[in-house]
């Protein structure tokens, strides 16, 4: 039997909203996993709903319409609900995705999650405090969790490096005093060969300036973690470098 779309279950269960996986799909947040159980939420005090393939949560939480007449839960419970069925760095990696396309605020986050109380509650301040407004890519977030929770220390993320005045690169992530650069390499990290030379002139003189880059793909970060980590902190602890370049913000 195929499973009701969205819009179906929504239709047939008038006071549910789309919520969890499904309702970041709505809206716009990316997900690590491929596929999930899809999930709506009905208010606490509703009749008893199921919905085969579906599965049922039962909470009074703050909805709102999309423009084509979805319903979801509102863009912080997103993250909450997340926080709560995914793992620790997917869930970090879709909300970092929600503070990036602007659809709710870091201070939002912080000040809820210490309301919240019960099961749940835990995982969701433990995502918020990992979150990075300026994180640029879902794969970027995976790596940043993943050095972070092993211990290494917490990187300057999309770091402007200086050679005077002059800007040298944005890079995803730094350690000044170290002067590391730690880059994820998406699948369409260069879109062309003008693309190509102009990051290997860019990496020539990061490397002249005296910083050291490592990049990882996602294969790295998914496939083989411990190397990834074992490779930053064996740089990290080579020593401490003084900065050639004037740090930007």
């Amino acid at each position: 039997m195929d499973l009701a779309t969205p819009t179906e279950v929504l239709k047939r269960h008038p006071t549910a909203v789309l919520s969890h996986e499904e309702a970041a799909v709505a809206v716009g947040i990316d997900l690590v996993p491929k596929t999930w159980v899809p999930t709506i939420t009905v208010p606490r005090n509703h009749g008893f709903v199921t919905e085969p393939g579906w599965r049922v949560s039962r909470r009074d939480v703050p909805t709102r319409t999309l423009e084509d007449g979805r319903r979801v839960t509102q863009s912080a419970r997103i993250v909450f609900d997340l926080a709560a069925t995914l793992s620790l760095e997917h869930a970090v990696a879709s909300g970092d995705c929600a503070l990036r396309k602007k659809l709710v605020l870091v201070s939002q986050l912080k000040e809820l999650s210490g309301k919240l109380r019960g099961r749940g509650a835990p995982e969701a301040r433990a995502v918020v405090a990992l979150l990075e407004p300026k994180s640029g890519s879902v794969l970027e977030s995976l790596l940043r969790v993943l050095l972070v929770t092993s211990g290494i220390p917490t990187p300057v993320c999309q770091a402007l490096i200086l050679d005077g005045r002059d800007e040298v690169a944005r890079v995803d992530l730094c350690w000044r005093a170290h002067q590391l650069i730690v880059e994820a390499d998406g699948y369409a990290f260069h879109s062309d060969r003008l693309a190509y030379r102009r990051d290997r002139e860019r990496m020539n003189h990061l490397e002249r300036l005296g910083w050291r880059a490592l990049r990882f793909t996602w294969e790295d970060v998914v496939g083989r973690p411990q190397h990834v980590v074992d490779l930053v902190r064996h740089c990290l602890e080579a020593g401490i470098r003084t900065p050639a370049s004037k740090p930007g913000p």
